[in-house]
């Protein structure tokens, strides 16, 4: 199928990293015969995008479809911009290198919020009107996905449809349909996707009905994604990386991923070492993730990682688990895949006081983490990193305080056993996102995240072998506004893009976004300020599955530091049982 293509080769040795736009990597895909064409974006620079499982994935499974073809797309770092603007390149796919207009589809696959303004910015690379009511036929179908859907009004007028929830299932679902309504207007493509669980076209559905996230009941029986690209250049997280389990049954009621990724769902051990297997044959990978919001908790860890390294095929291969609870069983965890490294061991406490911890529901102890920490030292680690949170309901300068008194009694302890280790205290700040418990309450403003900051500094400050780390303050204001948006949010997106904003991750835009928000005359109180347990929330066209009650009950239980026990311990009637009937199977802890 003949595609116009773009020629950057003669501009390769003026950017920083051209392997960030060869694409040619092991396991790409090149098809010359397809019905239906398709360019999945991940707006961020290449080797962030290249980190992300789900991006992945799709892009393994949605090739397998009969005549359908995925490319790949990434937002150019500033340097290739530049060409691009000067020598008026236009946005190009990575396989082929065809001009992004000339898709039938573009897909944006959306994790963090600040990225917003790039998908604006790659769409007027392309040529392409940024609004969908400013584009014609002319134009290839928009479309946004990730779980920053979950929440899709500040975004819905810039894309066609929205896939919101598990993708594996529904977006080759609509990839079929897309070909075999090859040819038709844009609008009876739309209309051939629209009953798909998970699809929100805002054209059809806005005000019309509530759109059900989609769920991937099984694993189990998702197509196999153990082609995973090998890129050129070190990415962020490089190396082969495999879903173990997904959801969580911990229900800290800060995190939105543990809520809108519910229920639990395992893959079986069978499954999971068949699957690496064939990844690391596929891709000479010599270090596996074992990935999951909670990797210890995965019922069959030790026999996946004792099945793993009996192999002989093995005896090499590095493993890693990015998100352990703070035990000691999981520092021999961490202690048996390791063999002899001992590099750092990270904790996530989140909050200093047990107070703190009951009212997230943090299910940790002082003592848990105090343990775990000296346990790990004795193993022979030398560096520690703790996770810690600022701005959560109903804290105190007590609480402030009380990661600062936490992290001196582990360093005390810790360098009684190893006096050379390095501690690092790293602090973020919270933001209320859409579909928890917390959803109601307000973000602290930039005044008190100031405060907050500074007391850290002073205590910390004498604080020998110890690094402390604050994540910016002016990010999570925005981020907070931006996530927790409506509408008139994707106004204040787009003029902040018309006035320069992209990248935000590695460039210093506040000063931007303020000057939109005042244009706009936008109160940031009304997104970042508390709202009414009665009111509709913007986000509320989205049911995840988890009841609205369940999470008002969750944050009553947070105020008086109330305790919600895991899923497979105790049911707690959150609304995934209607759905799953089994997923409140028990174990023993």
């Amino acid at each position: 199928m003949e595609k116009n293509k773009v020629n950057i080769d003669k501009y390769m040795l003026q950017v920083e990293k051209p392997a960030r736009y060869l694409g040619n990597e092991i396991n790409s895909i090149h098809k010359e015969e397809y019905k239906a064409h398709m360019c999945l974006f991940f707006p961020d620079i290449y080797e962030v995008g290249m980190s992300n499982l789900g991006f992945r994935i799709l892009y393994s499974i949605l090739n397998k479809v009969d005549n359908f073809y995925l490319e790949r797309g990434f937002a150019p770092s500033q340097d290739m911009e530049e060409i691009m603007k000067t020598e008026k390149i236009p946005a190009f796919s990575l396989e082929s290198k065809t001009p992004v207009k000339e898709f039938d589809i573009i897909g944006f696959s959306l994790s963090y919020e600040m990225s917003y303004p790039n998908v604006l910015n790659i769409l007027d690379l392309a040529g392409i009107p940024v609004r969908v009511d400013e584009r014609d036929e002319s134009h290839p179908l928009i479309m946004g996905g990730g779980t920053c859907m979950m929440n899709p009004e500040p975004m819905e007028k810039f894309f066609d449809y929205i896939v919101i929830g598990d993708g594996e299932e529904n977006m080759a679902e609509i990839s079929r349909r897309m070909v075999l309504n090859n040819g038709k207007t844009k609008a009876e493509k739309l209309v051939a996707i629209e009953d798909i669980e998970g699809v929100y076209i805002p054209t059809i559905h806005k005000g019309k009905k509530r759109i059900k996230r989609a769920i991937v009941k099984d694993l189990n029986n998702t197509i196999s994604y153990s082609n995973q690209l090998v890129p050129y250049i070190e990415i962020v997280h490089d190396r082969a990386s495999v879903e173990i389990q997904r959801g969580c049954v911990r229900g800290c009621r800060f995190c939105q991923a543990g809520i809108v990724y519910r229920p639990l769902r395992e893959r079986s051990l069978e499954n999971n070492l068949e699957l690496i297997n064939l990844m690391i044959n596929e891709t000479g990978y010599s270090e596996v993730s074992l990935a999951s919001l909670s990797s210890s908790d995965y019922s069959n860890i030790n026999e996946l990682i004792t099945g793993l390294k009996k192999d002989s095929k093995h005896k090499n291969l590095s493993i890693s688990l990015p998100s352990l609870r703070m035990n000691i069983d999981s520092v021999r965890t961490a202690e048996e895949i390791s063999g002899g490294k001992r590099t750092g061991f990270t904790f996530a406490p989140e909050a200093g006081t047990q107070r703190m911890r009951d009212i997230i529901n943090k299910g940790v102890t002082e003592e848990e983490i105090i343990s775990t920490a000296e346990e790990a030292i004795k193993a022979g680690w030398k560096s520690l990193k703790f996770y810690f949170m600022v701005g959560l309901p109903y804290e105190t300068d007590e609480d402030i305080r009380g990661i600062h008194e936490l992290s001196k009694k582990v360093s005390e302890l810790c360098r009684k056993i190893s006096k050379g280790i390095n501690i690092t205290i790293s602090i973020s700040n919270f933001i209320p996102k859409p579909h928890t418990p917390f959803q109601w309450c307000s973000q602290i403003t930039f005044d008190e995240m100031s405060h907050k900051h500074n007391l850290l500094r002073t205590l910390f400050d004498k604080m020998k072998g110890c690094t402390l780390k604050i994540h910016s303050g002016k990010k999570s204001y925005l981020e907070g506004l931006v996530s927790r948006g409506d509408s008139k949010t994707g106004e204040l997106i787009e003029l902040a893009w018309k006035k320069g904003v992209k990248l935000d991750d590695y460039r210093d835009n506040y000063s931007i976004w303020m000057e939109a928000i005042e244009e706009l005359g936008l109160d940031p109180k009304k997104y970042l300020g508390s709202r009414d347990l009665e009111g509709a929330l913007p986000w509320d066209i989205v049911d995840i599955g988890v009841k609205k009650e369940f999470l008002v009950r969750e944050l009553e239980k947070s105020k008086v530091a109330a305790l919600t026990p895991e899923c497979r311990i105790s049911c707690s009637n959150c609304g995934m049982l209607e759905i799953f009937p089994n997923c409140t199977r028990k174990r023993e802890i």
